[in-house]
């Protein structure tokens, strides 16, 4: 006969019941969040209303002595936060004038109808600008290269011929310019037209071309900019501040399916930076991936909190940083599931925050920024951290609060380590934002048919935005170095034509 449960079983039984339902809701929460919210990493407002949360006193009373040795700096950054938004001005989307720089201008004058112009005085007059444009248009280049014979051996065995050297192609047969090809991969990685979208507007235009001829020159295209990718990895890989991370592209070579594969980023993020370096191997997101391309690497890397990184916390000569951005966005999770129980953790990263953006907008010297964050920096992290300690008693490590905190305490020495150095950065968003192109561009376009496309991809949008870190124009870069580069080329010729190096040649 079953024995009939105790009310102390019921009781725990309930409690057990009540635990886990807690943590369906707030998984669910979480997920819908996902789907249906919004994606800002921007924390939800506490209503101080609602009245004290379950851990103020437990939270007060170890925070308060941490609290009390940053008061002083607090106060300093908020005074010259608030000072710096008083002095900014409004931001408004509209733009405060008419304005274009570099175009033609067509004058023509407009006389009043039935007047004779000779009956009058001109005293004064009135400009009215109106922005126009002529269609893109496509033309043929037809280059005759007639075959000579000289005079005198017109009646010879062996005469002399001679002919002009037949133009240079860029992807061979001489059938299509730099403008065009440069043109078609900047619309595809810059603007994210997929080639047969492309197709379509170059019939309006009056060229008919099937998409599989377009698929074939962008790749034709990739394997002449090789050698200029692989001087830049090079290149990016002798930085001694690089930010790294992954962005998952999706490869269509499975039957009806498409797989997950990964590009690694690297990015060059000193002041002067040299661009950004991507990185495609079968998809793979293995650690060998960097440990090879970084083998023998000395200087400072920039992570999330992948542990494939935890390898170059024991390598000499590495200085491992963190992410702050990736520790705020679990913290805003927790908080958005559970309001009021991780506020007070947004709140000093936000403290963090405001810190850095009062040096960078006095644009203060990197050593006066290394001093700031030492004195006032680490004694906030201090208290956050003494906080940490105090919250992790009241949560369990499947919570959301648990998984911020858990996060937070792995990443927190390497956090530290952005007060050696002015020239770090607090997060790791600058090699992110490298992303988003990709990021469009698979909206777009949506796969990539095997391994070999994808590499492509990483080809163009190495280079090209590499062009954007270094403020060059994508297209005008792309024409020239297309039309430029040859296959007997040394490393040093090439390296010139680097963006960074390309952009420096021309100031």
């Amino acid at each position: 006969m079953k024995k009939q449960p105790t009310y102390e079983d019921l009781l725990q039984e309930n409690k057990k019941l009540r635990t886990e339902n807690s943590r369906k809701d707030e998984r669910i929460a979480y997920l819908e969040r996902m789907l249906f919210g919004s994606k800002s990493d921007k924390a939800p407002k506490v209503d101080s209303s609602d009245g004290p949360t379950l851990f103020d006193d437990f939270f007060k009373k170890a925070c308060d002595e941490k609290d009390k040795a940053i008061e002083k700096a607090k106060e300093q950054i908020e005074k010259e936060a608030q000072t710096r938004r008083s002095r900014k001005p409004a931001k408004t989307q509209r733009p405060s004038e008419y304005r274009y720089a570099g175009l033609e201008e067509r004058w023509h004058t407009e006389m009043p109808k039935d007047v004779n112009p000779d009956d009058y005085d001109v005293i004064g007059k009135d400009v009215t600008r109106t922005l126009h444009r002529d269609p893109a248009k496509f033309w043929v280049e037809c280059t005759e290269r007639p075959i000579l014979r000289r005079k005198t051996d017109k009646n010879a065995a062996h005469p002399k011929i001679v002919q002009a050297s037949a133009p240079v192609s860029v992807i061979g047969g001489n059938h299509v310019g730099a403008d065009v090809l440069a043109q078609i991969i900047i619309d595809k990685y810059e603007h994210h037209l997929p080639e047969y979208r492309q197709v379509k507007m170059l019939k309006e235009m009056g060229v008919a071309l099937p998409v599989s001829t377009v698929n074939n020159w962008v790749h034709a295209v990739a394997d002449k900019l090789y050698p200029l990718y692989e001087s830049l990895g090079e290149d990016i890989r002798n930085s001694d501040y690089l930010q790294i991370d992954e962005v998952p592209w999706r490869i269509a070579d499975g039957k009806g399916k498409c797989r997950h594969g990964y590009a690694w980023q690297f990015r060059d993020a000193r002041p002067d930076s040299h661009g950004l370096y991507f990185y495609y191997l079968k998809g793979s997101r293995g650690g060998e991936i960097p440990r090879a391309q970084l083998k023998d690497y000395r200087g400072a890397i920039q992570t999330d909190g992948y542990k494939v990184y935890d390898y170059f916390e024991k390598q000499d000569g590495v200085t491992l940083l963190g992410c702050m951005a990736h520790i705020r966005r679990k913290f805003v999770e927790a908080e958005r599931a559970c309001p009021g129980v991780a506020s007070k953790a947004i709140e000093y990263i936000e403290l963090l925050y405001t810190q850095e953006e009062n040096l960078r907008e006095r644009k203060a010297p990197y050593e006066e920024v290394a001093k700031a964050r030492k004195e006032k920096g680490l004694p906030i992290m201090d208290a956050m951290e003494a906080w940490m300690k105090a919250a992790s008693t009241t949560t369990t490590p499947s919570d959301l609060l648990g998984k911020a905190l858990d996060y937070a305490y792995k990443l927190w020495p390497r956090m530290r380590n952005y007060a050696l150095d002015g020239r770090y950065h607090l997060d790791n968003n600058d090699v992110e934002r490298g992303q988003r192109p990709s990021v469009m561009g698979r909206k777009n376009y949506l796969f990539s048919h095997d391994d070999k496309g994808a590499e492509d991809n990483a080809v163009f949008y190495s280079l090209l935005e590499s062009c954007d870190v270094v403020q060059l124009n994508p297209l005008d870069w792309l024409t020239d170095v297309l039309g430029r580069l040859r296959d007997n080329m040394d490393e040093d010729e090439i390296i010139q034509l680097l963006p960074y190096q390309y952009k420096k040649s021309r100031e």
